[in-house]
């Protein structure tokens, strides 16, 4: 059985990575295509409306896919790096503020930028963004109510995978969720939240030897 903790292991389909997943990686699949949610009907209403322009303005050069095609392959990465990084509590958030900004850039964007590695930039702005905020609000008083998933499912996100994850230092957080949710080289996360080549390396390293740790589950075989 592939672990989670093998750096080798492909980060799409073993665990932990894969945990982070759950239910909502498929739901958020259709949410790009769903005008249930209001970031839904902009992202149907609009995109629709550019796909002449995001196609690409030369007919020798590369086309670029219609943006609700771009939501249906990356959406469930895009979730799974911000359910990473930030939490299950504020990942729906930054996963639609991630793609409302993507959709307003996107006409501009040219045909052989890397989608994938600039969906992550954006999202990890947008991450920085949703902490700010929150560390601008007070906090609650009381008990409050888990907030019910927008998609009308359970969120069966793996609270102990989050408390092992939300545990590891910041840039560690990050090198995991960069490197090993979304795939990125050392060098573009270094160039993404700062740092050397070396250090994200061993950020993400430190991190993923961290996990082992202090979330076995992921290493044990069924």
């Amino acid at each position: 059985m592939r672990t989670a903790a093998d750096p080798t292991t492909d980060p799409r389909t073993g665990t932990p990575t894969e945990r982070l997943t759950g239910t909502g990686t498929d739901t958020r699949t259709d949410r790009g295509r769903d005008t249930d949610t209001s970031s839904g009907r902009a992202i149907a209403a609009t995109g629709g409306a550019r796909r002449g322009t995001a196609a690409g303005r030369s007919g020798d050069g590369p086309r670029k896919p219609p943006f609700e095609q771009v939501v249906a392959e990356h959406g469930p990465m895009v979730l799974r790096v911000v359910r990473a990084v930030l939490g299950p509590d504020d990942a729906e958030d930054a996963w639609s503020e991630t793609f409302l900004a993507a959709l307003r850039a996107y006409p501009e964007l040219p045909a052989d930028t890397n989608v994938e590695a600039w969906l992550v930039t954006v999202a990890h702005r947008k991450a920085i963004d949703v902490t700010r905020a929150n560390a601008r609000r007070p906090a609650p008083v009381g008990a409050v109510p888990d907030r019910p998933a927008r998609t009308g499912r359970p969120d069966d996100f793996d609270p102990d995978l989050w408390q092992a994850l939300a545990a590891l230092p910041d840039r560690q957080r990050q090198a995991v969720a960069y490197h090993y949710l979304a795939g990125l080289p050392y060098r573009e996360i270094a160039a993404l939240a700062g740092g050397s080549t070396d250090a994200a390396r061993r950020a993400a390293a430190d991190g993923m030897r961290t996990l082992r740790r202090t979330y076995p589950t992921s290493t044990e075989e069924p």
